[in-house]
């Protein structure tokens, strides 16, 4: 009864699959049959009549009811279908391409004898197929490719069947995996027909087939360690371990037999394991490193025997790491107490664990502390953490510091006066110790010395750009004996002497010399002549470039200042014209231009207050000014009056003593100016010069309220026009 109701459940099981067309849902087995079409660069032989009743082409574009064998479908039909390899990917690989066409014995296009089944055994078959019509090519399927698998024995009864339906475009090349569960009879044979339902059609119907395998079904298998759900173990060669693999498989077999299995290939091929046939299987053996797999084959009663008819779980993977050999280093290393050792600072040639003992003994963390006259002892290890068998051991010596050093004080001339300089630290090396084979290192911090914090090194300590903010400088001196220790260079700044002199200097050329003060409070003087004076007489026959250094001693040490400067010579200014831009109400200017006889440094005003380098001003209103053109060497100042002119915009000739007449104001200042008056006709009416006005008659007769138009004629030709208004 109990036979009865699992052979029931396996059936009903089958049935369940094939009915809603599902690929295995059990655990499968090895491919026992795999069709490929095999791989080349060029296309592929032809299958023969036996096995396809289609036409096969060996070059060139296929037309309806033919096939090829080849890597890509690249130029079987123009861009109407998609460019694809094999479902692998493999640009090498071959798949079987074919225009579909209605043909004899329906529609079979492809037919194979396949040998070696088990009898009575549930297998999957499988196979990938694409729909090879591109709709990017603005082509659509006006029948889309039906493809019906079928297994028969070799008597032709059939044992199972699956019809894939419509297998509809897709916008990129996309192979879908069909397939089914049948259960081959008493025959190790079984056929395999695979046929197009869908009629020929222009376009459309047009496949690829790759990949047709056959692969045992059964129970499914749960692989465990220990219980544990994780089946992948790193383990150290030699390593003492016993871990148990658990397979754990569903019902479904009447009389379940059970074969592990290795490999140690990555899974090209496996080997029974002799006398391993329960369902658990015990791993100890770490004698041999590499990486291996495990896995449990099972099968019903003896077809356990035939790799044909097992089904296997999934793999248990070993990999077991080759023991390090053992590492190197100095059998005895020295360290000072000014490092504060640690296990960490032990030097060896990779990664060590430390312990504290030859043999056994316990692990050191790398923070532990260093002690002097003690052993200790290092294994090579892996980064898995498996390590050697043989251990080294290193003395320690740990040493104190024998040199005397000393923290010093320097004063530093600021030579900008601007709380920074620049700073060669290297030459207080002989003050701070007497060590010539010692190295410096100079660092802004106390902790950056000790530590060596590379942010806070000095990397450029002949020339390094000291500031008022780092008034300490570390120095870190690490001597032979692996001893360091740290020496502090107090700076502070004094203020360098400043020379109170311009960078040029005139003399006015009425003068015979003139007299350059360096100024007082210095200890010493030198010039460029030679004098020692605190000031020095040059006479005009010597104008040219000078210089003096001044030094101001203080406790210890002196700070000096050079000064270069120019004697030049200088005059009052000469003017040699002035341009005026007037005839604007506000926007006038006046340019002084200054004869080339004019040898000084120059600045212009106009109110002997405020002055001004540019030799223009702007934005002026009419009237008077006085220019003054000041020599800055002290050699005089020359004024000229100047004038702007503009005419009334208007006049009210009533008697009342305002505006009564019409005239250019500040005309009298010209000469020559000729101006005359005329009607809105262009009729003329008064001629002025530069003393008269317009009283608004003609001919004793007064002219109306309207605007009257005049013209301008200065000395230097210009003409000036406007327009003003006469009011009654």
């Amino acid at each position: 009864m109990q036979k009865k109701h699992i052979f029931s459940l396996l059936t009903i099981f089958c049935i369940y699959i094939q009915s809603h067309a599902q690929l295995c849902e059990g655990s499968l087995g090895d491919p026992i049959v795999e069709i490929d079409f095999g791989s080349g660069s060029n296309r592929g032989s032809a299958l023969g009549s036996a096995i396809t009743a289609f036409t096969y082409r060996a070059s060139g574009e296929l037309d309806e009811g033919e096939y090829t064998i080849v890597n890509s479908s690249s130029g079987l039909k123009a861009n109407a279908w998609h460019v694809t390899n094999d479902h692998t990917g493999n640009s090498n690989g071959y798949m079987m391409v074919i225009n579909s066409a209605v043909i004899a014995n329906e529609g079979v296009f492809y037919t194979k004898t396949v040998s070696g089944l088990c009898p009575n055994t549930t297998y999957e078959f499988s196979a990938w197929l694409i729909n090879l019509l591109n709709p990017n090519a603005g082509l659509t399927d006006q029948y889309s490719p039906n493809v019906t698998f079928r297994i028969s024995d070799t008597s032709g009864n059939i044992l199972g069947f699956y019809s894939t339906g419509d297998i509809n475009q897709t916008s990129s090349p996309k192979w879908l995996q069909y397939g089914f569960f049948f259960t081959s009879g008493a025959d190790a044979e079984v056929v395999i027909s695979i046929l197009n339902s869908a009629p020929s059609a222009h376009p459309g119907n047009d496949i690829a087939l790759d990949d047709i395998s056959f692969r045992p079904c059964g129970p499914t298998i749960i692989n465990s360690i220990d219980n544990d759900a994780a089946t992948a173990l790193s383990i150290c060669q030699n390593e003492s371990v016993n871990y148990t693999f658990q397979a754990d498989v569903s019902s479904g077999y009447t009389n379940p037999q059970y074969q592990w299995q290795l490999s140690d290939d990555n899974g090209d091929t496996w080997l029974d394991i002799t006398g391993e046939t329960a369902p658990n299987y015990l791993f100890s053996d770490t004698n041999t490193p590499g990486t291996f797999l495990y896995r449990l084959t099972v099968a019903n009663d003896s077809s356990i025997n035939s790799a044909f008819c097992r089904i296997a779980s999934d793999n248990f993977e070993v990999e077991i790491i080759t023991t390090p050999e053992a590492l190197t280093g100095e059998a005895e290393q020295l360290f000072c107490t000014t490092q504060n050792p640690t296990i960490a600072n032990i030097e060896v040639s990779v990664t060590a664990i430390w312990y504290d003992a030859q043999i056994a003994g316990n692990i050191l963390p790398e923070e532990t502390s260093l002690n002097d006259g003690v052993n200790y002892y290092a294994a090579k290890e892996t980064i898995n953490g498996c390590e050697s068998d043989d251990r080294i051991a290193v003395l320690v010596n740990i040493v104190s510091p024998t040199l005397a050093i000393n923290n010093i004080s320097v004063v530093v001339c600021d030579n900008l006066n601007d709380d920074e300089e620049v700073i060669d630290f290297t030459i207080y090396e002989a003050l701070l110790t007497n060590c010539s084979d010692c190295n410096f290192n100079f660092f802004t911090s106390q902790s950056g010395a000790e530590n060596y914090y590379e942010d806070q090194h000095i990397t450029e300590p002949t020339s390094y750009n000291w500031s008022i903010e780092t008034p300490t400088i570390y120095a870190r001196i690490d001597s032979a004996n692996h001893c360091y220790q740290i020496a502090e260079i107090t700076v502070s700044l004094q203020a360098t002497p400043i020379i109170d002199i311009q960078d040029f200097i005139g003399m006015c050329e009425d003068d015979n010399e003139i007299t350059v003060d360096a100024g007082n409070g210095f200890n010493t003087y030198l010039w460029s002549t030679g004098e020692t004076t605190q000031t020095i007489n040059i006479p005009t026959s010597n104008i040219g470039s000078y210089s003096i250094t001044v030094t101001k001693d203080y406790a210890t040490y002196t700070c000096s200042t050079t000064k270069n400067f120019e004697v030049v010579l200088s005059n009052e200014a000469i003017i040699q014209n002035i341009e005026i831009e007037d005839w604007t109400d506000t926007n006038n200017s006046i340019t002084v231009n200054l004869s080339h006889l004019s040898l000084g440094d120059y600045e212009f005003s106009l109110d002997d207050t405020n002055y001004q380098d540019d030799n223009v001003f702007t934005r002026l209103p009419i009237g008077e000014y006085t220019i003054y053109v000041r020599d800055k060497n002290g050699c005089g100042t020359i004024t000229e009056n100047v004038y702007i002119l503009n005419a009334p915009k208007y006049f009210t000739p009533n008697g009342d003593g305002f505006h009564d007449t019409w005239s250019i104001k500040y005309s009298e200042t010209e000469e020559t100016l000729d101006i005359k008056i005329y009607d809105r006709y262009g009729k003329l009416l008064k001629t002025l010069d530069k003393n008269t006005s317009w009283d608004g008659s003609y001919n004793g007769r007064n002219m109306p309220t309207s605007d009257y138009w005049f013209v301008v004629t200065r000395a230097d030709g210009k003409n000036y026009t406007g327009h003003f208004t006469l009011k009654r």
